[in-house]
C-alpha cells in the first residue's frame, strides 16, 4: 500500500510540475506576443474624418454626416502558447498590416479570437487559460488605437478552458482596454444551455441626431453544455428565442422613438459567429450536390433553376458544409432557431447578417432580400496546413452612408492589403486549400 501510495504520489506531483513548467512557458508566450504588439506603430488617424463613438442614452453611438468605415475580421484564432506561438505571431502580422492600410472606424470581431486548446490533434496553442489569450487578442486593438468590439464564437470558451463565457464577457468590457466597446446588453441567465453574454446594440446617427442605421451584435453562442464530448462531436448551440425576443424588443422601441409608423423598423445589420440555417438554405438552393450509389459526394453543380428567394452575389464556399447552429443535434437548417423569422420575415428590419466560423467561405448571397455574407477570416491553425492558403484570409469591409446605404468588399491580405506571402511562412494564393470542396456559381 505504501509503495502504490509513493508511486501515485510522484505521478500526481510530476502531472503538477508539468503543468506549471507549461503555465509558465505559455505565460512567457503571451507576454512576447504582447510585446511583439507593442512593437507596431499605433493606426495613424491624421488626414482622415475619424469617427469616435459616444455612449448615449445607454448606446455607443457613432455620429457622422459623412461614411462610418467598419472592418469585421473573424476567426482570429490566437492559440496563445509554445505550440503554434510562430502562427499567432503571423496573425498579429497580418492584422496589424491591415489596420494600418485601411484605419477603420470600428472593428468588430465576428468571434473564435482565442483557440486555447490542446496542442496535438486540434492544432492549439497548448494553453487552457482563454482568458490570458483573450487579453493578448485585446491589447492588439488596442494598442492599435481602434475602436473595437466582439461576437463571441465557440472557441472562445470551450469545455477545456479556464474562464467561462461570463467572465470572458467583463474581460473585454473592462476600462483597461480604452479602445474597447464592448458591452454585455442582454444574457439569459435561465437558459436551458449556455446563457448567452454577447449581445450588443450600437447605434450610427447624422449630427442631427437621427438613426441611420442599427448594428446588432448577437451571440450565436457555443454549445449545447460544458461538457468535452459536445466540443468533440461539434454539438453546436442555436440562438435562443429570449435573445430573438429581447432584440427584436429593443429594434421596435428604438423604431417608436424615432417616430416610425407602427410595423415599420429602422433598418439594422447583423453580426454573429455561427451562421444561422438559412446560409445553408440558400447554397442548397444554388448548389446541387452529386452523390454516388454510396451517398458519398462526387461533385458540385450549379442548379439550372434556382429557387426565387435565392440570388448569389460573390464569392465561394470553399469549406466542406455549413456548419449552422443545431447542425450536429439533428435539427433542420431553417428550424434551428426563430431570429430570421423573426427580424427578417416579419420585421423586414434586418438587411444584411455577417458570420464567421467556416473559416474557407467568403460567399454573399441574398436570400429573401437579406444580405448573408461570410467573412474572411484570419485563422493560422485551426484546419490543417492552413498557415500557408492565403485565398480566404482579410477583413470584410462595410462602408456606411448617412442616407443608410452601405456597401460590403471582402478585401485579401496578400492580393489587396500587400501583406507579405514569405515573412513567417511561403504562403499560396493561387489556388483554394481544399479544391475538391470549392462551390461557386460563375
Amino acid at each position: 500500500m505504501k509503495k502504490f501510495l509513493k508511486i501515485l504520489g510522484i505521478v500526481l506531483g510530476s502531472l503538477v510540475a508539468i503543468y506549471l513548467i507549461i503555465f509558465v512557458i505559455n505565460v512567457c508566450c503571451n507576454t512576447a506576443l504582447r510585446n511583439y504588439i507593442k512593437s507596431f506603430d499605433k493606426v495613424d488617424y491624421s488626414g482622415v474624418n475619424r469617427v469616435v463613438p459616444v455612449k448615449e442614452d445607454g448606446f455607443y453611438t457613432f455620429k457622422t454626416d459623412g461614411e462610418l468605415k467598419i472592418m469585421t475580421i473573424t476567426d482570429i484564432h490566437i492559440g496563445g502558447g509554445f505550440w503554434t506561438f510562430k502562427k499567432d505571431k503571423k496573425a498579429i502580422y497580418e492584422i496589424m498590416l491591415m489596420l494600418q492600410a485601411e484605419k477603420p472606424d470600428l472593428v468588430i470581431l465576428g468571434g473564435d479570437n482565442v483557440y486555447a486548446v490542446p496542442g496535438p490533434g486540434y492544432g492549439g496553442g497548448f494553453t487552457f487559460n482563454n482568458k490570458m489569450v483573450a487579453k493578448t487578442v485585446a491589447t492588439l486593438f488596442n494598442h492599435a488605437g481602434v475602436y473595437f468590439s466582439t461576437v463571441l464564437g465557440n472557441h472562445d470558451t470551450e469545455a477545456f478552458d479556464y474562464a467561462r463565457r461570463a467572465e470572458i464577457g467583463k474581460h473585454y468590457a473592462s476600462d483597461k482596454f480604452e479602445y474597447s466597446i464592448f458591452e454585455s446588453m442582454y444574457t439569459d441567465k435561465d437558459a436551458k444551455t449556455i446563457p448567452s453574454v454577447s449581445n450588443q446594440f450600437i447605434l450610427v446617427k447624422n449630427t442631427a441626431g437621427k438613426i441611420t442605421k442599427i448594428l446588432l451584435l448577437i451571440d450565436s453562442n457555443d454549445y449545447v453544455d460544458t461538457s468535452i464530448m459536445s466540443s468533440i462531436k461539434q454539438r453546436y448551440d442555436v440562438i435562443h428565442d429570449a435573445q430573438v425576443d429581447w432584440a427584436a424588443g429593443v429594434i421596435k422601441d428604438l423604431s417608436k422613438k424615432e417616430g416610425l409608423p407602427d410595423g415599420e423598423y429602422l433598418k439594422t445589420l447583423l453580426f454573429l459567429h455561427i451562421p444561422v440555417g438559412e446560409y445553408r438554405v440558400a447554397l442548397d438552393e444554388l448548389i446541387e450536390e452529386v452523390k454516388d450509389e454510396k451517398g458519398n459526394v462526387t461533385a458540385y453543380v450549379q442548379r439550372e433553376n434556382p429557387g426565387p428567394d435565392t440570388e448569389y452575389v460573390s464569392g465561394v464556399w470553399a469549406d466542406d458544409k455549413v456548419y449552422y447552429g443545431g447542425l450536429n443535434n439533428g435539427i433542420e437548417p431553417a428550424k434551428e432557431d426563430k431570429l430570421f423569422e423573426v427580424l427578417c420575415d416579419e420585421m423586414h428590419s434586418v438587411e444584411a447578417m455577417f458570420c464567421g466560423h467556416d473559416h474557407l467561405n467568403n460567399a454573399v448571397v441574398r436570400y429573401k432580400g437579406v444580405l448573408l455574407s461570410y467573412n474572411y477570416s484570419v485563422d493560422n491553425i485551426a484546419y490543417k496546413g492552413i498557415h500557408e492558403a492565403g485565398l480566404q484570409r482579410g477583413a470584410t469591409l462595410i462602408s456606411l452612408s448617412s442616407d443608410g446605404s452601405y456597401t460590403i468588399e471582402h478585401k485579401n491580405a496578400y492580393l489587396d492589403y500587400g501583406v507579405p506571402t514569405d515573412t513567417f511562412f511561403n504562403v499560396y494564393t493561387d489556388h483554394e486549400l481544399h479544391p475538391e470542396w470549392l462551390r461557386t456559381v460563375e
